[in-house]
């Protein structure tokens, strides 16, 4: 009789048995769920810091370039371009050059990727010039006045902009 009566007390006290386990089940659930938004955040932030990283670096290498114009020269139609690499980063390609009339800044012509080449006309393999290295590229098919000013604007596969001024 004695087992009956602490089984109907026991029995009786389920509801206090059954708010404990459910304490137990909810703080689990919301531990967990915790970590999986810790983890989430986490591999966000980890996300967020790599492209942060990758475009300082990005940033800080079109920072390093410098070309500059050694020699640009007008003949019969074709405007050649003599550059050097003086900057501190290799592999600065040309992406676009414009030439424009330098006294009101209208466009006479846009050239694509010119391919560069050595100044004894031999290609760079590579099309990109390292440091210290000379290239030189030939733009053709377009007219200049003589004695009008213009200007060739070189832009780089990073962005920068590098400008010359001539008289042909």
């Amino acid at each position: 009789m004695q087992l009956k009566k602490k089984l109907s007390i026991v029995w009786k006290k389920r509801n206090a048995v059954s708010v404990a386990i459910s304490n137990v089940i909810l703080a689990s659930a919301v531990i967990t769920i915790s970590f999986v938004v810790l983890f989430w955040a986490q591999s966000k932030s980890s996300a967020y810091n790599q492209q942060y990283s990758e475009a300082m670096n990005s940033d800080i290498a079109k920072l390093k370039e410098r070309l500059v114009f050694e020699y640009v020269s007008y003949n019969k139609g074709n405007l050649t371009v003599y550059l050097l690499n003086c900057g501190t980063i290799d592999n600065i390609t040309i992406k676009t050059v414009y030439v424009y009339f330098s006294n009101n800044g209208t466009l006479v012509k846009v050239f694509s990727s010119p391919s560069l080449k050595y100044f004894n006309g031999a290609p760079i393999a590579d099309q990109d010039l390292d440091k210290g290295e000379e290239g030189c590229f030939t733009l053709s098919s377009f007219s200049l006045i003589t004695g009008a000013s213009y200007s060739v604007r070189v832009v780089t596969g990073r962005g920068s902009t590098f400008d010359y001024t001539f008289n042909p």
